[in-house]
């Protein structure tokens, strides 16, 4: 009987930890979301200069966002969120909206992705 309720335990414990980091995968997916339309708006306004600070904005709440991130996600996810990072901020400084765009839209997809394939589903466990 205390096997069960240790297991039962341990269960519940995993469901929680599970529970939790979506629920901070999403919140923060949905805020970095945030940030990348402000920047795509200012850039689509050709206000590089409020680009660049709105981008600023964003590589800082992604700095403090991916430390917690490396601890629940596969690396690799991270990486290419930081390689897109790199060419948005090398598109801003050089002022060229056609190579922003789809890096911005990748950047977007990145963010939205990773909520969904974290998430605890039948889908994602099996």
């Amino acid at each position: 009987m205390k096997i069960v309720i240790a297991a039962l335990i341990i269960f519940m414990v995993l469901v929680g930890f599970a529970a939790f980091s979506f629920y901070y995968l999403s919140n923060t997916a949905n805020t970095l979301l945030t940030d990348v339309e402000s920047v795509e708006k200012s850039v689509q306004a050709k206000d590089w200069q409020q680009a660049e600070k709105k981008f600023g904005e964003l590589d800082l709440s992604w700095e403090r966002t991916s430390g917690i991130w490396a601890r629940l996600i596969d690396h690799q996810e991270l990486d290419n969120i930081n390689i897109t990072m790199s060419r948005i901020e090398k598109f801003i400084e050089t002022k060229n909206l056609t190579g922003f765009m789809p890096e911005s839209a990748e950047l977007k997809l990145l963010f939205k992705h990773i909520p969904e394939k974290e998430a605890l589903n039948l889908e994602n466990i099996l």
